[in-house]
């Protein structure tokens, strides 16, 4: 996908740029001005994409390296180099899809510790004396 072409944009465009030509486009193929365009609600995707990647400087230089290198790697005796520029390579939904939430990753550091059945003891153990100190303070428990 070539998001200058997608934004309408020149190569050497800066920010200010990129910014008034997102806005008028999505203006335009926003859904909620196109309800029931599935074609413009993937144009809509499809620019915002491109802007999140040409607006942020970092994403933006990724993009135009592998747009300029890509798959146009020459092959090299030495088999290290290959892997390592072919491993470089970025992909920009990497940790969006890797981690979903925070949470997720909470539960993976847990359990791989075990961290989760020492959380879980305590929490019960809190309970029981929550529940405890409850009774004695409302003198609940039976008298012996």
């Amino acid at each position: 996908m070539d998001y200058y072409k997608i934004l309408e944009v020149p190569e050497n465009a800066d920010i200010s740029e990129i910014k008034k030509k997102y806005r008028k486009l999505a203006m335009k193929y926003h859904p909620d001005r196109n309800a029931g365009d599935e074609k413009a609600v993937k144009k809509f995707r499809e620019i915002t994409e491109a802007y999140e990647v040409l607006s942020n400087g970092k994403k933006r230089k990724e993009y135009d390296y592998k747009r300029e290198n890509g798959n146009n790697h020459p092959k090299n005796k030495n088999n290290k180099e290959n892997f390592k520029s072919k491993s470089s390579q970025n992909n920009f939904t990497f940790g969006k899809e890797f981690f979903k939430s925070a949470a997720e990753m909470k539960g993976m550091f847990e359990n791989s510790f075990g961290l989760d059945k020492i959380g879980k003891n305590k929490a019960k153990a809190e309970k029981e004396s929550v529940k405890s100190r409850f009774e004695s303070f409302f003198d609940m428990k039976e008298k012996k």
